[in-house]
């Protein structure tokens, strides 16, 4: 049988005919150019796309029109988020939008409230595009950070994120979950009753002195963990944007953080 013919047989097979998907409804089968290339639509959106007739038969099928993660975002890219090979794009964009958008984990995490994700991330190939574009994304373990460009910052977006390695996200971390209503770098010594003033560095606690007040140990930690951000700054300033390094060695400890 000749090539035209099988095509002409296999296209009177499927044209036309209806499929279910998993989790998108049905789908129906527009046009049939080969086995690798099939033209469908699903019928609860009119959205068209091609899929392969395998995974039209296994239902494993995703309709892109539609915002799956977290009822807010769209993986507008095939393929980029299955299993162990979900692109690494995928993997910090998933977490973006969890961290904002799923309420049990709003729940848990102070830090995470009145966060939200930029109408232009909503969809991932955006995201993919932006982080291809950032210094330091080629680094294996390198962070999404969303609060230095813009100190307290709550929105994740291309103007306000960056890309940075850990020990910056680290070091500026304020932890406020932990420490309560003190400042940063104070902890309190019952034992004593006194405020003890202290810095983690190069994953350390190093002491700086017991004070009678937590504003005296504040004063105390602010200069010295300022000084320790500005050393970091340049310990990474060949592998960080140019306006991280800014941020960086302007960047001022208050009272209120």
């Amino acid at each position: 049988m000749k090539r035209e013919e099988q095509l002409a047989l296999k296209k009177d097979e499927y044209e036309g005919k209806v499929y279910p998907s998993n989790r998108f409804g049905d789908i129906k089968i527009l046009e049939y150019k080969n086995n690798k290339q099939v033209v469908i639509m699903f019928l609860n959106t009119g959205f068209i796309k091609e899929e392969a007739m395998g995974d039209i038969r296994s239902g494993y099928i995703r309709d892109s029109s539609l915002p799956t993660t977290c009822g807010f975002g769209y993986i507008d890219i095939e393929g980029a988020s299955i299993g162990r090979n979900a692109i690494r794009e995928y993997r910090l964009w998933n977490a973006m939008i969890t961290r904002c958008y799923n309420e049990n984990l709003r729940f848990k995490h102070e830090s995470y409230k009145d966060c939200h994700v930029s109408e232009e991330w909503r969809y991932l190939s955006n995201f993919k595009d932006w982080c291809n574009n950032q210094k330091g994304f080629d680094q294996e373990g390198f962070h999404l950070d969303k609060d230095i460009l813009v100190k307290g910052n709550k929105v994740y977006s291309p103007e306000t994120c960056c890309i940075v390695p850990p020990e910056l996200n680290c070091a500026l971390a304020g932890n406020k979950s932990v420490r309560g209503a003190l400042p940063q770098g104070v902890i309190y010594n019952s034992t004593k009753t006194r405020y003890r003033a202290r810095i983690q560095r190069s994953n350390k606690w190093e002491s700086l002195g017991a004070y009678d007040t937590p504003e005296e140990a504040f004063y105390a930690y602010k200069p010295v963990k300022e000084s320790h951000i500005k050393s970091l700054a340049n310990k990474w300033k060949d592998q960080i944007d140019p306006r991280v390094y800014d941020a960086l060695m302007n960047w001022t400890i208050e009272i209120t953080d």
